[in-house]
C-alpha cells in the first residue's frame, strides 16, 4: 500500500494546479492574480452540473486548492505581467 501511494503522490504533485499552468501557457489570456484558480472553479461547476459519476467531480475538485497553491506562487509574475495586454 505504501508503494501504490509513493507511486501516486509524484503524478498528483505534477498534476497538481493543472488549471493553473493551462492558463499560464496560453498566449491568447492575460495574465492576472488566480486566473487559473478562477478557471478550475469554472471547470468544477461545468462538471458538477454534466457529472457522469461522483469519482470525476472529485478528481476536478482537487484541481481548485493546487491551482491556488501555483496561482499563490506565480502572484508576482502575475502581478508584474498584468498590464501587457
Amino acid at each position: 500500500m505504501i508503494r501504490y501511494i509513493s507511486a501516486l503522490l509524484p503524478v498528483a504533485m505534477l498534476l497538481g494546479g493543472c488549471s493553473s499552468f493551462r492558463v499560464h501557457s496560453d498566449p491568447d489570456i492575460t495574465p492576472a492574480p488566480y486566473v487559473g484558480t478562477k478557471q478550475a472553479l469554472r471547470n468544477t461547476k461545468q462538471v458538477w452540473s454534466d457529472y457522469d459519476y461522483y469519482g470525476q467531480v472529485a478528481l476536478v475538485a482537487l484541481d481548485v486548492p493546487l491551482s491556488a497553491v501555483a496561482d499563490t506562487l506565480l502572484l508576482p509574475y502575475d502581478a508584474y505581467h498584468s498590464g501587457d495586454k
